[in-house]
Formats: structure tokens, C-alpha cells, sequence
């Protein structure tokens, strides 16, 4: 058959264009997998917000900080990019969000979120606040790298 032919043998799906370890990566209830892609920006921006406010109410009584509303603010209309950074800094302190994302995690990756969240903690967001030459671009990368790789 060829290009100049009028016959369509058969409709190649969409499935048969998405190699098979990608598509076995991908799990609709892992957040933290969805949180990576920037087609649920809308997703971490409503995780980001509801961990802001999990804070204020475990840490400052009800509260609102002039550090929370900045934040807040931020949230509301950062970028895909900037978000996921918001949103891995505070995975890295609210154990409300670290307890949702780890319900949500299959068992499979569990080991993976358990040792990406220790080098979260003790590597990537040190240097994300301590060395201004870590972009917030390069830091989602080197945390989403880690997870894959762990």
C-alpha cells in the first residue's frame, strides 16, 4: 500500500503509539506522578492551596502569617513551574500533604516516594534555598529525576 493509495486497512489507535513503559508508568490516582505533569497544574494548585491552610491551621492556630497570604497569593497565579516547586518545598514540611500523596501512591512505588522524600529533605531542598544558581526549573527536574530513579 502506499501514500498515493485511497484504501485504509486499518486506523492505528492511539494506544499503539505509546510505548509500553510509559504507559505502565502512568497511574491516574498516583499524585505525585500527576503532579509532575503539567496537565494537572490545576490539581497542585487546589494540593498547594489546601496545604497552606493545613499549616495555618496546625502551626499558627487558625492564623493567617504575612508569609501564608504571600504564598497564597503566589499559589493562586504562578505558573506550572513555579507551583510545582511550591508544592514540593511543602511536601517537604506538611504532613498532611506527605500522608495524601503517600495513600495515593500504588504499592509498587511506595519505596520510591519513601526515598525521594528523605533526599527532599536532606539534599534537594537544601540546595534549592541555599544556592541561588538552582532554578525553581531545576530543582522540579532533579526531584522528579530522583523519584524515577528511586
Amino acid at each position: 500500500m502506499t501514500c498515493a493509495s485511497h484504501q485504509v486497512r486499518k486506523l492505528v489507535t492511539h494506544s499503539e503509539f505509546v510505548p509500553v513503559h510509559i504507559a505502565k508508568r502512568s497511574n491516574p490516582c498516583d499524585l505525585l506522578e500527576r503532579a509532575f505533569d503539567n496537565m494537572h497544574c490545576e490539581l497542585v494548585r487546589r494540593l498547594v492551596h489546601q496545604s497552606i491552610a493545613s499549616i495555618e491551621k496546625v502551626v499558627f492556630q487558625n492564623a493567617e502569617t504575612a508569609e501564608t497570604h504571600q504564598l497564597k497569593l503566589t499559589a493562586a497565579t504562578a505558573d506550572c513551574t513555579v507551583l510545582l516547586s511550591i508544592f514540593l518545598c511543602l511536601l517537604n514540611v506538611d504532613p498532611g500533604l506527605k500522608d495524601a500523596v503517600m495513600l495515593s501512591a500504588t504499592p509498587h512505588n511506595k519505596h520510591k516516594l519513601a526515598g525521594m522524600l528523605q533526599h527532599l529533605r536532606h539534599t534537594l531542598v537544601v540546595d534549592f534555598y541555599t544556592d541561588e544558581s538552582v532554578s525553581t526549573a531545576s530543582f522540579n527536574h532533579a526531584c522528579e529525576d530522583l523519584y524515577i530513579v528511586s
